[in-house]
C-alpha cells in the first residue's frame, strides 16, 4: 500500500538518474533544504520503499520505462 509520512532518520532512496542509494538527509543537505522545512516535506512510500520526495525527486525505481504498462498519477494538495 502507498502512504504519505514524514521522513525518518536513516531513510534512503535512489534519486532519479542515479544508480546507487543516497541517504535522505544527504539529499536534503545537497539540495540546501533547511532543517525546519525537512519536517514538513511529505514522503510517498510503498511499504518501506520511498517512491517520491514530494516536490523534489522520485526514486529511480519508480520512473516510467519503455516497458511500463500502467502509470499511477498522484497529486497532493496542501490542506
Amino acid at each position: 500500500p502507498l502512504f504519505v509520512r514524514p521522513w525518518k532518520f536513516g531513510d534512503r532512496f535512489i534519486p532519479l538518474g542515479l544508480r546507487k542509494e543516497k541517504k535522505l538527509q544527504d539529499f536534503f543537505v545537497d539540495e540546501k533544504i533547511p532543517r525546519e522545512k525537512r519536517k514538513t516535506i511529505p514522503i510517498l512510500v510503498d511499504g518501506e520503499k520511498i517512491i517520491w520526495i514530494v516536490g523534489y525527486r522520485i526514486d529511480d525505481r519508480a520512473k516510467v520505462k519503455p516497458g511500463t504498462k500502467k502509470v499511477l498519477i498522484i497529486k497532493l494538495r496542501e490542506m
